[in-house]
């Protein structure tokens, strides 16, 4: 399940899968993706329609890239109405009884293109102390640990006596108030080793580097 969608066909009683995981004695790590299927009549496309949510192309209209669900629409996280409007969702999201968000693909990753993101020429239409109004290539960096924020006050929503439990992809200086991060998959060969060395240390930095002056350590 990547974009707030259960399939009904698969998952006939989300509740009771988890009851029983727990009684196993498992947690529920759930996978939320930024790409929201652009599909009339679901329910979150149409709700972030409304509400006008979703990051613009350079004319005006909503960006669409293709990731699991096929085309999709993503959201700016830039702007505090997405984030609440996210947050919202993933409050009911995890009242099926998970214990915690996994956001993958928040780069946010985009396929059949050179880049494997969307173009730095997309508009997001930030709030003023990040920088307001600016095209991709300005927000690309920070746009995956919005979205941790994003989720991470979500699952406060559900629950304020529990720490939410949220692991992100894509990250940045800060990211750690909200979310642990992974590395991404990986393969046992030397490359991906060579990859690893350069990756620990930007998650290292992640830590070391909170209390850097930056309007995104700002945000209320």
């Amino acid at each position: 399940m990547t974009d707030l969608n259960l399939c009904q066909e698969c998952f006939l009683d989300p509740k009771a899968l988890v009851s029983k995981l727990h009684q196993c004695g498992f947690k529920a790590i759930w996978m939320l993706d930024p790409g929201i299927k652009k599909e009339k009549g679901y329910f979150v496309y149409d709700s972030g329609s409304e509400n006008d949510v979703w990051i613009q192309k350079a004319d005006g209209r909503p960006f669409v890239g293709e990731v699991w669900p096929g085309p999709c629409v993503f959201p700016d996280f830039t702007q505090a109405k997405t984030r609440t409007w996210w947050a919202n969702l993933v409050k009911d999201f995890v009242s099926n009884g998970v214990d915690g968000i996994w956001n993958d693909m928040n780069e946010p990753a985009v396929f059949k293109v050179v880049t494997k993101t969307m173009p730095e020429s997309n508009i997001h239409r930030g709030d003023a102390i990040l920088g307001g109004c600016q095209n991709h290539l300005h927000y690309h960096n920070v746009y995956g640990m919005l979205m941790a924020r994003s989720t991470y006050e979500g699952m406060k929503l559900a629950n304020q006596d529990k720490r939410p439990f949220v692991l992100t992809r894509a990250g940045f200086i800060g990211s750690q108030r909200y979310a642990a991060t992974w590395t991404g998959d990986n393969l046992s060969n030397w490359e991906h080793l060579h990859m690893s060395i350069s990756m620990v240390l930007q998650l290292t930095g992640n830590f070391n580097d909170c209390k850097v002056n930056s309007p995104l350590n700002m945000i209320e």
